[in-house]
């Protein structure tokens, strides 16, 4: 088995010649598919901030389930949620460990019936943000995943997660003809069956089916079908997702009930436009983890002033200022003030 310095090295020679999130995953599951024994994946980029899925590639034999395992990981409570692997330690975790001690319903009525026997579920984290979700299965008369398989994905945990974290913000820019300036808006029922939408909803719908590669355009793009399990769900009445379509261009997508009331009829709206420029600052902030100190340091910057105005404005010294802008460019990934005001709003304007 490969050590982790081969997996970087790996990793960042697959990224630079793939010029999309999706080739690069099916890249890095073909090399992985020579270390480790599976028998099927789901390798799924999601949102940090609200570890939604913005495009899922699955294996043929998943694909047929791939909707009841969303429903399982958004209406359900289950061992290894995704949600619950972000939020501890353990970025790795396997279902056999379970066998025995707590029962999964996604185990016994959905893997089970598929005669798939055991499933390793990765979180693909990158400072502490989580930009992806790695699923692999075994079918039944296979041993279950070893320790040390178990010990190679902690360590791809945060090489992939660093690539699709890249990948979030990667320039994509020959996509930017699909986008309407009208929002697109489609009605769907609690079937996730389309039931009508806009000519701008149809051009975006096709514009993600088409990033994620959908061999069945019939389908809702992935995102869009994880906002409304979310929504079914209950935990939210509301959504918002930021879809990354171009270094410059993302989509927001805002997802509600049609109605409020609980009924056999009840219906969900989304509705699809472009991000404007205060909207992915409000984002980015967010998504780079800046304490609302930090904030405040980048807005008053982003408004023109110097590090003595900004000292004066928020009643503290010039080299805390400075201070600040170091832990800044540090999470954002900048040297300098004109590539943080470029980074955060002028190249969406």
């Amino acid at each position: 088995m490969q050590a982790i310095g081969y997996w970087k090295e790996k990793s960042n020679s697959i990224w630079r010649s793939s010029p999309d999130s999706y080739l690069y995953r099916k890249s890095m599951m073909k090399r992985l598919k020579q270390q480790i024994s599976f028998d099927a994946y789901c390798c799924t980029a999601v949102n940090p901030m609200t570890l939604t899925t913005v495009g899922a590639i699955t294996e043929s034999s998943i694909e047929p389930i791939h909707q009841k395992l969303l429903t399982a990981e958004y209406l359900k409570d289950d061992v290894h949620l995704y949600r619950d692997l972000v939020e501890s330690s353990v970025k790795v975790a396997r279902l056999s460990d379970t066998f025995g001690i707590q029962e999964s319903k996604r185990y016994t009525d959905i893997l089970q019936p598929q005669q798939f026997s055991d499933e390793m579920r990765v979180t693909l984290m990158y400072k502490k943000r989580c930009y992806g979700f790695l699923t692999l299965f075994k079918k039944e008369g296979k041993p279950n995943f070893t320790d040390k398989e178990m010990l190679l994905l902690e360590g791809l945990s945060s090489i992939m997660g660093k690539a699709l974290r890249d990948y979030f913000y990667m320039e994509l820019e020959n996509n930017s003809k699909f986008l309407y300036t009208d929002p697109g808006v489609m009605i769907i029922d609690q079937h996730l069956s389309l039931q009508s939408m806009n000519e701008a909803g149809k051009r975006y719908i096709t514009l993600l089916q088409e990033l994620e590669h959908a061999e069945q355009l019939t389908r809702l793009p992935k995102p869009i079908q994880a906002m409304c399990f979310r929504l079914l769900a209950r935990k939210e009445k509301t959504l918002r997702l930021f879809i990354p379509i171009a270094n410059k261009i993302h989509l927001v997508a805002s997802a509600s009930f049609l109605q409020t009331d609980v009924s056999e009829n009840e219906a969900i709206v989304i509705i699809i436009n472009r991000a404007s420029a205060r909207e992915m600052l409000e984002h980015l902030l967010e998504t780079y983890a800046l304490t609302d100190r930090e904030q405040q340091v980048v807005r008053t910057s982003l408004q023109g002033y110097t590090t003595k105005e900004i000292a004066k404005e928020l009643n503290i010294s010039s080299y805390t200022v400075q201070d600040y802008f170091k832990v800044i460019y540090d999470k954002v990934g900048v040297t300098t003030r004109n590539e943080l005001v470029w980074k955060l709003f002028a190249k969406y304007q």
